[in-house]
């Protein structure tokens, strides 16, 4: 299992750390209906997450076990997913925020305050599943664990694991809005301003380095 937590532990806390999905959970804390949609909203989120990562590590598990040349194809793979990773960071890159200008923010930002449970869970899952950034972090922790071949029960224990790391900076804020109530509002708005002003350069720090690992498991 230490393989297997060393595959995931990268693009698990890129996913962790990703501000925007986080920006918007923040959106629904502040709004009137901050418990009910942000309980949907974090469901949804976790659903999208594992299912990438068990389509990923499904999918790579199936190649390489009916492949041939075994080593070939996961040197293939992720190397294509390392590169993609390392392109997405310098796209990234290039739209940060220079000279103390105001980031832009995407235009959803503002239908989060008045979205519905349902609508929540719908979003964060799209957000989680679709969105190619969050499913290429996702995707590359499936296929990383698939690589190694593991037995049933030990792809169970590491989809788990993926999971607590990867959406804790989800479920975490939710529940402790749950307890405290609006006593983080300010601490969430804090948080909120400076995630949305660092984003560009928090995800192309982060896909850099996550692309040269995973390119460096390659050989």
């Amino acid at each position: 299992m230490d393989s297997a937590i060393s595959a995931i532990l990268s693009p698990a806390v890129g996913i962790l750390i990703s501000p925007f999905p986080i920006v918007g959970l923040i959106l629904i804390l502040l709004s009137n209906k901050a418990r009910i949609n942000s309980i949907f909203y974090t469901v949804g989120w976790i659903v999208g997450n594992i299912a990438v990562f068990f389509i990923g590590l499904f999918l790579m598990g199936s190649a390489v076990s009916s492949s041939e040349d075994q080593s070939m194809v996961v040197k293939i793979v992720l190397l294509v997913l390392g590169v993609l990773l390392i392109l997405l960071g310098a796209h990234d890159f290039m739209k940060r925020s220079k000279n103390g200008e105001e980031a832009t923010t995407p235009k959803w930002f503002e239908k989060m305050s008045h979205i519905k449970p349902g609508g929540a869970m719908v979003f964060a899952f799209v957000l989680s599943a679709v969105n190619p950034k969050n499913m290429l972090l996702s995707l590359t922790a499936g296929v990383s664990v698939g690589t190694l071949n593991l037995a049933g029960g030990q792809e169970i224990t590491a989809t788990i694991i993926f999971g607590i790391i990867a959406c804790c900076s989800i479920y975490i804020p939710t529940i402790a809005f749950l307890i405290a109530g609006r006593k983080l509002n300010n601490v969430l708005d804090i948080t909120r301003k400076w995630l949305i002003q660092n984003n560009s350069v928090i995800m192309a720090v982060l896909f850099l380095f996550i692309g040269l690992s995973v390119i460096s498991k390659a050989f």
